[in-house]
Formats: C-alpha cells, structure tokens, sequence
C-alpha cells in the first residue's frame, strides 16, 4: 500500500526549510537580514514538526537542536530589531534625543555581530549543526504519518493558543503576552504549511471563519510583536547610561504600550 499523501508532503516541506535555513547561513550580503531570515525559517520547522508529533516520529532530539539553533541567533537578531524600532520611535518623534539612542544601540549591535562572527566565522559551526538536523529528519519513518495526527496536532496547537491568550488577558505580564504571541506565530506558520500539507483540511478550516484566518494571525503576531521591541528598547534605554531625557523617552514608549489595540 502505498503512504497517505500526508507522508511524502511533509518530507519534502521539512526538507526544503532545511534547505532554506542553509541558504540563510550561507551569510547574504545583508547579515541582519541573513539571521533574521534563519530564524523564521527554524520556527517554522519546529512549527512543522510540532503539529506532526505523533508516536510515530522521534523529533524532540531535533527540536531541541533547532530551538538550540534560533536561540543562538536571537541576540544578534534583538540586537538589530531594537535599533530599528529605536529608528521607528525617532522618526515619529524627531524633537527627542532618539538620535543619540539609535547610535549607541547600533554601535551595540555591531559589536555583538563581530564577536558573534569571530567565534563561528561565517557560521560554520552553525552550518554543521544543521547538516546532523537535516539527517536526523531524513531518518524519520515519515511513511507512518496519518492525517489524523495531523489533525490532532492542529487541533493541540489551537488549544494551546487560547490557553496563552486566556492566561496573558488575565494577567497582563509580558512575558505571558510573549507567550501568547509565539503561540499566535506557531499556529499561523501550522495554518500556512497546511494547503502543502492537506488541502482538504486547510479549505475547512478556512471555512470555519477569521478567527482561523492566517491573515487575521499574521495581524495579531505583529501588534504583539510591535509591543515586545518596544518593551526591549525600552528596558536597554532605562539602564543606558547617560540619556538625555531619559525619563520622556520612557513616558513615549509606555505610552505606545498604553495605546495599542486589544
């Protein structure tokens, strides 16, 4: 008997983001835009397997070296959104010392990025890391996959989304809305891998309303991405020292915070 549909889908998805976090690795000219494009793609295969998870496929080793992978990489990439997002604050408010802020932040960022590059040139060891990935996920009974452990991981990821939600509204902590919007983002990428994956199941859920919508995921993940890179810059420019009115850079950013939607 031939595999379900499922099978042979999800390998070559989970092969192609392989694929495509090498070419990230491969340093681009643009290096900030070479990480930030790495991350995505590792979430998205942990999103992959994640809604995968079955009895059958032994993925937690893999996981964990990809969560491994993008962590190493988060600080380089924060490093780099604060400073757009100090760019952002400037332009809106240009009466501010934002000018003297953007600077320091971007000398930050260059600096991290050079240390970063001198311990893993070219992120070589990075690359070898993800070549063991890539044949661990080749070594996966991928044949065993059944739609039903599909449906079961979407309808798994969706619980946990409302958990994150219902957890972050009551508490208003930020790192429960951190919570939140990384479940958002994961349950996003899963509804967008799913038309490759099972077109039949995608048409439902997409029947079933906005709330299932991608768009309407892609709208939340980025207000509560918006909120998280405020609240970054806002905690490096509350122990910066020396800042030029640093107290009203701090009402501006708690301000935006106070302001947004939801």
């Amino acid at each position: 008997m031939s595999p379900p549909a499922i099978a042979p889908a999800a390998r070559a998805l989970a092969e192609r983001e392989c694929r495509a976090i090498a070419d990230a690795l491969a340093l681009q000219p643009d290096v900030h835009d070479a990480v930030h494009r790495a991350r995505k793609t590792i979430r998205r295969l942990r999103a992959l397997l994640a809604v995968l998870e079955s009895s059958e496929l032994e993925t937690a080793r893999t996981d964990a070296a990809l969560r491994r992978l993008g962590q190493g990489l988060s600080a380089l990439r924060d490093a780099h959104v604060v400073v757009e997002t100090c760019q952002h604050l400037a332009a809106q408010h240009p009466a501010r010392p934002w000018e003297d802020v953007c600077r320091r932040l971007t000398a930050r960022r260059d600096v991290l990025l050079a240390r970063a590059l001198a311990r893993d040139p070219a992120f070589a060891r990075r690359q070898a890391v993800l070549v063991r990935i890539a044949g661990d996920l080749q070594a996966q009974p991928w044949e065993a996959l059944r739609a039903r452990d599909l449906r079961k991981g979407l309808a798994r990821s969706e619980r946990r989304t409302a958990k994150a939600e219902k957890r972050a509204a009551h508490t208003g902590d930020p790192e429960d809305l951190h919570r939140w919007r990384r479940r958002v983002r994961r349950l996003r990428m899963q509804l967008e891998a799913l038309p490759a994956l099972d077109s039949a199941l995608a048409a439902s859920i997409k029947r079933k309303g906005p709330g299932h919508q991608t768009r309407a995921l892609h709208a939340l993940g980025d207000q509560l991405g918006r909120q998280q890179d405020q609240r970054m810059v806002r905690n490096l420019v509350r122990v910066m020292p020396g800042v030029p009115e640093r107290r009203a850079l701090l009402a501006l950013i708690d301000a935006a915070l106070a302001a947004a939607p939801g």
